[in-house]
């Protein structure tokens, strides 16, 4: 799940072999399961808040998702990052351009949100940009993906559809569409999607 390798990293967050956490874990695998211990609890506490009707749909709640998964383990959870990152030879938003970038992805979220009105195509495309933006911003040193896909199911969940199926698509095929939406190539991101999406 977290391997440090997945990244080629700079600065001073930078790790050696297994990312430095609060609970001083040193097996790779062990650090993976406790995260994905973590994870699952993070889908709990914000599935029963959108239960209750008390979340928004903002890019604070991305923040708060971040924070609430991984602020367990590492003291940078729900803060931007410092470091450059790259991945399969993709450069990320660089670390000084996160904050104006993240910007207009908040302004993005306000005029592009799928409601219950939507088709599902409407849906699926609307939440592929958001998926393809967030990830070419990359704001975390780590645990993007998995935080934007909890942030997209609770939406999908808000308009009347279940939990986005992102199986039935391979990890290669989903990787080539993170990357085409690298380039605002929105296509492939929203045929994941739109396979993945079911009404409730």
């Amino acid at each position: 799940m977290a391997e440090p390798s997945r990244y080629n990293v700079g600065g001073d967050q930078a790790p050696s072999e297994i990312l430095k956490n609060k609970l001083r874990i040193k097996d790779q695998q062990a650090l993976e399961d406790t995260e994905s211990v973590l994870f699952s609890d993070t889908y709990e506490y914000f599935l029963a808040k959108l239960n209750e009707g008390k979340l928004e749909f903002n890019i604070a709640l991305i923040f708060d998702v971040h924070k609430y998964f991984l602020g367990p383990l590492y003291s940078w959870a729900g803060k931007v990052r410092s470091v450059q990152i790259s991945k399969d030879g993709v450069l990320f938003c660089k670390a000084a351009h996160i904050e104006s970038a993240l910007k207009e992805f908040e302004n993005l979220l306000r005029k592009g949100l799928p409601g219950k009105s939507d088709s599902k195509s409407a849906v699926a495309e609307k939440l592929a940009i958001i998926h393809c933006e967030f990830n070419a911003i990359h704001p975390f040193r780590e645990g993007n993906g998995r935080t934007i896909r909890l942030f997209l199911d609770l939406v999908a969940l808000n308009c009347d559809y279940s939990l986005i199926d992102f199986g039935k698509t391979s990890k290669k095929t989903y990787i080539e569409a993170c990357i085409a939406g690298m380039n605002q190539d929105y296509s492939k991101m929203k045929s994941i999607i739109y396979k993945g999406l079911r009404k409730k």
